[in-house]
């Protein structure tokens, strides 16, 4: 898979109009003090509806793009068996559906410099997996 970092060409982060659209279709905190609000706004309780609404909202790219985020660490906080689940699996697919738009995201949450998946994140396992079909593709070094 090449080397373990991240390609520059790929780099992707959300948008301010992007966070405050979102904010207002899923009744999201928004305060100045968030760092990483697509991380910090995640609930695990809210991962079907998340989900939902991934699907449902006429959502930009954008908006797509940085809601992943949300809905990848909600099931990653939740205590669903993520290789049993219906709604995990469709997350998936979602994200291979559109790997340009997600290929960055793709490639974090893969934790390429984690060597035991241990420490690694539990979606971590399942972007590895897509990451393989699709590094090629996406990184500019292979």
């Amino acid at each position: 898979m090449g080397d373990n970092s991240i390609p520059d060409h790929i780099v992707r982060y959300p948008t301010r109009a992007a966070i405050d659209r979102l904010v207002v279709f899923f009744d999201l905190r928004n305060e100045p003090n968030m760092q990483d609000w697509e991380i910090e706004v995640a609930d695990s309780a809210r991962c079907v509806e998340f989900l939902a609404g991934y699907e449902n909202f006429s959502l930009d790219a954008d908006e797509r793009f940085t809601f992943m985020w949300t809905i990848l660490q909600s099931f990653d906080e939740s205590e669903i068996d993520l290789a049993a689940s219906l709604d995990w699996q469709k997350v998936l697919w979602l994200i291979e559906s559109e790997i340009e738009l997600h290929i960055y995201t793709v490639w974090h949450w893969s934790a390429l410099r984690i060597n035991s998946i241990d420490y690694a994140w539990r979606v971590t396992p399942f972007m590895r997996e897509i990451l393989v079909r699709h590094c090629e593709r996406f990184d500019a070094t292979a």
